[in-house]
């Protein structure tokens, strides 16, 4: 069973800072960790609910 998380501000705004630092857009990152727009837009929204696995891949797409 997938694990989910929910994405607090500083988490998703650090998540979305860090995809802007190496200057992807959301589609660039959608096509690096084979993740839809939308759930990368989700996991950097304040309050969402992601599931771990896509935390996972952004955050390895990101390192």
């Amino acid at each position: 069973m997938d694990q989910i998380v929910r994405s607090f501000s500083s988490s998703a705004a650090s998540r979305r800072a860090a995809r802007l630092a190496k200057g992807h857009n959301l589609e660039e990152l959608a096509i690096a960790t084979g993740l839809t727009v939308a759930e990368i837009a989700a996991a950097e929204e304040d309050n969402s609910v992601v599931p771990t696995h896509h935390v996972d891949r952004i955050e390895h797409a990101l390192g």
